[in-house]
Order: structure tokens, then C-alpha cells, then sequence
């Protein structure tokens, strides 16, 4: 199936690092969510994706995954193992991606995964302690944004300067 092999090509780029390959597989009007950016648009994600590569150098980033197909709905379960942070704490994230595609490229993509247990090995014990508490996910989510939207800044910055 078509949509089975854009996502598993969209996995094959992530593991291997291949940020403009990654996003080169997204529609322009692709959508991202997930519980630490939030709803995010197609540049948004872009970009996100961009940033999130470039750190895998100094984080040991280590993919596995599988693709599945459930009731015509394409279903990723992955397992990031990575260093998160100045103080390098060792992650290992489990995610779901729920994804749609439309003539070959992803439009819809939605992950989701256990945000406090993520909290409680990349943050430490605030995670572990406040993890589930709402206004702890959007000060976390809401660093994470702003972190994204400064390397957008400076991207195009770049750009710009070419």
C-alpha cells in the first residue's frame, strides 16, 4: 500500500537523520500534534523536525519502529532512546503516531506517548512529581514552542542571508 510506504520512508529518513527527506514527505498542508509542541502547522512542524535532527550529534539517538495498518488508518509505534538536556539524562520515549496521507504525501500526523513518564526521566523529579499537572505540561510545552520558534527565526535569519 502507497500510504503503508510513505510513512515507513518517513521512518527510514527519521532513523537515519534525514531531516529534509522527513519533510519533503509532508503535504503543505500537513498538520503535527503532539503532547509537548502542541497543534503545530505545516512550517511549524517543518522546522520542528529540522530541530530535532540537528541535535541528534550530541543526544546518541537510537529509532526502532513498526508500521501497522488499523481499520484503513496508518498506526506507528516507535521507541526513541536518547540524551536529553544540558544534564544528558537518558530517555526512552515509546510513541504512537497516528498519520493520514493523500497522494503520497502525509497530511495529517498525530503522536501521542506517556508525558509523564517522559517528564520523569528527561526533567527528573519535578516530572516525576508534577507531571500530570496541567499548568506543569504547558510550561514545559510552552518552553519547547519557544525553543521552536527562535530556531525559526534563526533558520530564516540564515536564509535570508544567503
Amino acid at each position: 500500500m502507497q500510504d503503508k510506504k510513505v510513512i515507513n520512508d518517513f521512518y527510514e529518513a527519521f532513523k537515519a537523520g534525514d531531516a529534509n527527506k522527513m519533510v519533503g514527505l509532508y503535504s503543505p498542508k500537513a498538520t503535527f500534534k503532539d503532547p509537548m509542541f502542541g497543534d503545530l502547522n505545516y512550517e511549524e512542524a517543518k522546522f520542528m523536525w529540522i530541530m530535532l535532527v540537528s541535535t541528534r550529534a550530541t543526544s546518541q539517538f537510537e529509532l526502532n519502529y513498526t508500521v501497522e495498518e488499523h481499520k484503513g488508518k496508518i498506526v506507528v509505534i516507535w521507541k526513541a532512546t536518547y540524551l536529553f538536556g544540558d544534564k544528558k539524562r537518558k530517555v526512552i520515549n515509546i510513541v504512537t503516531s497516528k498519520m493520514e496521507t493523500e497522494d503520497g504525501l502525509i497530511t495529517k500526523h498525530v503522536d501521542s506517548f506517556n508525558f509523564k513518564r517522559w517528564a520523569k526521566q528527561a526533567i527528573g523529579f519535578s516530572g516525576l512529581l508534577f507531571g500530570n499537572a496541567k499548568w506543569f505540561r504547558k510550561k514545559v510545552s510552552d518552553g519547547a514552542k519557544e525553543k521552536l520558534y527562535k530556531f525559526m527565526d534563526y533558520m530564516k535569519s540564515q536564509q535570508a542571508g544567503k
